[in-house]
């Protein structure tokens, strides 16, 4: 008698054992499921953010000359680097909330360029830019009414 009740008692033992065995792989799955989609997710950090609008407009670059607008957040550290489509710049970002953000631009060299009016008008974005948010693989920088001021693409 006793022998039997050990024998059911270690039946239950491995079917609750089991039991437990597939509740985890059935939570292993899910979260396996889950973090390619958050890892596909594209963040702002360490990336070549190319311009491709200005206030509404797609921009036109001179052909001949092979520079592009872009920018890179550098994480973790606050740092802002770039060219604006002849000179190269650095500068500052920092986060806020959210999705808000602020630029600075610290300084670029001083080259001309056919490139330049473009520059100018993106160098004046920075001071608008109050809010940022990633679509896909754009970047919005938006101002304080929440407009787009600048479009940009990464390929990563």
């Amino acid at each position: 008698m006793k022998k039997n009740i050990l024998i059911i008692a270690l039946a239950f033992a491995a079917f609750a054992c089991n039991k437990k065995e597939e509740n985890k792989m059935e939570e292993s799955v899910t979260t396996e499921e889950v973090q390619p989609a958050a890892a596909a997710t594209i963040d702002l950090f360490d990336k070549e953010w190319k311009l491709q609008e200005l206030n509404g407009k797609a921009i036109k670059l001179d052909t001949t000359f092979k520079k592009e607008p872009l920018m890179v957040f550098q994480k973790g550290t606050g740092k802002l680097t770039g060219n604006g489509g002849c000179n190269n710049f650095s500068g500052s970002y920092k986060l806020k909330d959210a999705d808000g953000i602020e630029l600075s631009e610290g300084g670029a060299t001083m080259m001309a360029c056919p490139n330049l009016g473009i520059e100018g008008e993106f160098f004046k974005v920075f001071k608008q830019v109050k809010s940022y948010r990633i679509e896909n693989n754009s970047l919005m920088l938006d101002n304080e009414k929440k407009e787009v001021v600048a479009k940009l693409v990464t390929g990563k």
